[in-house]
């Protein structure tokens, strides 16, 4: 109790803690009682004892009493001042002793030259610090009984100058007295503040308990600041097979890890440890066993110092390896999928943690399929998801019989399932395994009256050499999946090191679009539209620009994809918009301007609106804008798509379908879009110019359809006098390409803005 040293077991520690914010409570209120008392006694002493004497001590104690406060208020309200400069307790019995000693100057050298009221007042005062000392320093009974025998030793010297034995004893027995009831009050302190603690911590623990109720194997473990053991249950020590030797004291990563191995495998593992070092609680934190042939489940919580200071861990754990797999408990809900039965994601990462670990030091390997079933979405959106959900369950039963005891299948979400396969893992055999569920898959369902025919896509990645880690096989796996859907869905594709490549490459390039965007990396460039007969500039092309500063000149056709994955491609859009009006104002009255749209900004009323601002904002005129779309943006929700397309057209703008004839043409979007221009593609005019008889028939039905409806019509990709005069002779009447100039910015457009049009030599 009264030793000046820090304790060094925790529940001691925190004690300690208790006792000095008890102390740092009281410094503010108690600081300014002792400026208060040294100022009275300067202003009584001012008649009989020297100025200076008495401005140098009451500034001394004026210099200590503000320096102790300001320090006690600032570690209270500094966290971080205290964790860097915490109270001490020897600091404070020193800082307590210096000011209790600055009393005894006037006890030992004031007294004699005082007069008897100043003498008074001298003994009143003392008695008064000395009882005052012993009740306001009581938690923190060493800098109290210090502080009590300091100002004795003042209240002994005041007796023995006015040669009062008597007054002499009183003042011992005064003191002891006050001593004793100090030391009395101090141990209930530390008592009730221990009892405090405890039973806090006696209440966590219950609440911890409370995660065991799920298995009855298992028990509590603590951690001290350090992160070594220094606690662990029985039960939980019999459930390792360890005894209490060897664990205390020993680095959590000793005991869970031993070889350094497993984090290096698993996730959990990883984060776990992560957790641990960074303070975060933790619950249900799955992590296989240092020899791979069980699961244990950890919940902790750290515990903080009243500064936020990490002094130690407190937690449950309990072995999942049955539970997790079989029963009905939560812990095997947590990890199974509730419409199918099966593994669920998280099962499934454990799963492949657990065969990653058990083959990184053997020759075999193992496999992970990701199934994304094909057609999925039209069973949901024509039948209802009641069908669905059904027609999910008999593809998880399917797909259990196709693999059977060569792997353990799981669904991971929506209509994608996983296999991690543990049988023969040569690319051959995974191949006819892919091939097998593919076909199995592909046979038709039958759900209630409907038969259901959907298909399937697989990615595989293949352990060690797509992977060592759980979470870079499951990468590889999806990327693999990725690659297969474009190549053509109902076949399988297996992870190559290039995929990663160009996924990394994308991320990077995303990255640098959006830095681009909001800088201003992205430009527009403007390529002259050409009329077929005279050779005047009738409009420019706005086109999407953006150049790298380390990569150079990045090809639309590689950011533009990146930009529609993203969801950049709204805000991007607007942009052009908004600045290709902006230009086009600068332009002759007659000259128009071709804004490019995708299908993903046709969704919803926001095109309009950033069109109808864009022509408010420039005072362009409606008719000068022509909106460029091609016929994919019909593949999707055609009411959806014809809506929005209207409320552009009742702007008054121009729609123009690009590219037609080269995807899915249909004469019917011309008559319900009602397009005001068709461009020929580019493949066409190649073709027709060298005299293909099928681009000549595509490119004279689409200039005799374009008369009929009296729409305008363009040929595009133009780059050499002949393919213009083959287009002029078909009867094209507008021409654009590299014969008739290059995409430039702004600032290298003709400086005869003014003029209606612009004849090219």
């Amino acid at each position: 109790m009264l030793s000046l040293s820090h304790p060094s077991d925790r529940i001691g520690r925190a004690v300690r803690e208790a006792q000095i914010d008890a102390i740092l409570r009281l410094v503010p209120a108690t600081a300014g009682i002792q400026i208060l008392t040294a100022g009275v006694m300067v202003v009584s002493l001012r008649d009989t004892i020297d100025s200076f004497q008495l401005g140098l001590w009451f500034s001394v104690a004026l210099l200590i009493c503000f320096m102790r406060g300001a320090r006690a208020i600032r570690l209270r309200q500094d966290p971080d001042y205290a964790q860097a400069h915490p109270a001490r307790t020897g600091m404070i019995c020193f800082i307590i002793v210096l000011l209790a000693s600055l009393w005894l100057v006037p006890a030992l050298f004031w007294f004699n030259a005082a007069g008897p009221e100043e003498r008074l007042f001298m003994c009143v005062t003392m008695a008064a610090l000395i009882s005052a000392g012993s009740m306001t320093l009581v938690s923190l009974p060493q800098a109290a009984l210090l502080y009590i025998l300091t100002i004795t030793v003042g209240c002994a010297a005041l007796t023995i100058q006015v040669h009062s034995p008597t007054m002499f004893a009183l003042v011992l027995v005064y003191a002891g007295v006050l001593t004793a009831n100090m030391l009395g009050s101090a141990r209930q302190f530390i008592a009730h503040t221990r009892d405090r603690i405890e039973l806090r911590e006696q209440g966590e623990i219950i609440t911890l308990l409370r995660e065991l109720e799920t298995t009855g194997s298992g028990g509590l473990w603590e951690l001290d600041g350090d992160l070594s053991i220094v606690k662990m249950s029985q039960e939980l020590l019999d459930a390792m097979g360890l005894r209490e030797d060897q664990v205390l004291n020993r680095h959590y990563s000793k005991l869970l890890d031993p070889a350094g191995q497993i984090q290096n495998l698993s996730t959990g593992m990883r984060r776990l440890f992560r957790d641990l070092e960074e303070g975060t609680p933790f619950r249900d934190r799955a992590i296989p066993s240092a020899e791979g042939q069980r699961w244990w489940s950890l919940s902790g919580k750290p515990i903080k110092d009243r500064q936020g200071r990490l002094v130690g861990w407190r937690g449950v754990a309990s072995d999942i390896t049955a539970a997790r797999l079989s029963g009905n408990d939560s812990v095997r809900a947590a990890r199974t999928d509730p419409l199918t039965g099966l593994a669920n994601r998280l099962l499934i990462r454990e799963l492949l943690e657990e065969s990653v670990m058990q083959r990184w030091d053997a020759p075999v390997g193992c496999a992970l399929f990701l199934v994304d079933l094909d057609r999925f979405k039209l069973v949901n959106d024509t039948l209802g998801h009641a069908i669905g959900d059904q027609l999910l369950v008999e593809v998880g039963r399917r797909l259990e019989q196709s693999v059977r005891d060569g792997g353990r299948v799981g669904r991971i979400g929506g209509d994608e399932f996983a296999v991690i396969w543990t049988e023969e893992c040569d690319r051959d055999r995974l191949a006819a395994v892919a091939g097998q569920i593919v076909a199995d898959l592909s046979r038709s369902f039958t759900v209630g009256a409907a038969t259901l025919h959907v298909g399937a896509t697989i990615g595989i990645a293949v352990y060690p050499f797509d992977g060592e880690m759980e979470e870079e096989l499951m990468r590889s796996a999806d990327l693999a999946l990725y690659r297969a859907k474009e190549a053509g869905r109902g076949g399988h594709a297996f992870f190559e090191r290039c995929m990663f490549e160009e996924a990394e490459d994308n991320r990077l390039l995303e990255q640098d679009v959006r830095q681009a965007l909001n800088g201003d990396g992205l430009t527009l460039a403007y390529q002259p539209i050409i009329d077929a007969a005279t050779g005047a500039v009738v409009g420019r092309e706005a086109l999407l620009r953006w150049r790298h500063p380390k990569r150079g000149d990045i090809p639309p056709d590689q950011f533009i994809p990146i930009i529609e994955d993203t969801g950049l491609i709204h805000q991007i859009g607007d942009w052009v918009i908004r600045e290709a009006c902006a230009e086009a104002v600068k332009w002759g009255e007659e000259l128009r301007v071709a804004v490019n749209v995708s299908a993903a900004q046709l969704t919803g009323a926001g095109l309009a609106k950033t069109v109808l601002g864009a022509l408010a904002t420039t005072r362009l005129s409606p008719d000068r804008l022509e909106l460029e779309v091609t016929e994919s943006v019909f593949l999707g929700d055609d009411a959806a798509t014809l809506a929005s397309l209207e409320r552009l057209r009742a702007l008054g703008v121009r729609l123009v379908l690009d590219d037609f004839g080269k995807g899915y043409s249909s004469f019917g979007y011309l008559s319900r879009a009602q397009f005001a221009k068709i461009k020929i593609d580019q493949s066409f005019v190649r073709g027709a110019a060298e005299g293909a008889r099928d681009c000549l028939a595509i490119v004279k039905a689409i200039l005799a359809l374009a008369r009929g409806l009296g729409v305008e019509t363009t040929a595009e990709g133009v780059e050499t006098e002949e393919q213009a005069r083959a287009m002029r002779r078909l009867g094209c009447g507008q021409l654009q390409g590299f014969h008739f100039g290059r995409p430039v910015e702004a600032s290298q457009l003709s400086d005869d803005l003014n003029a209606p049009s612009r004849l090219i030599a």
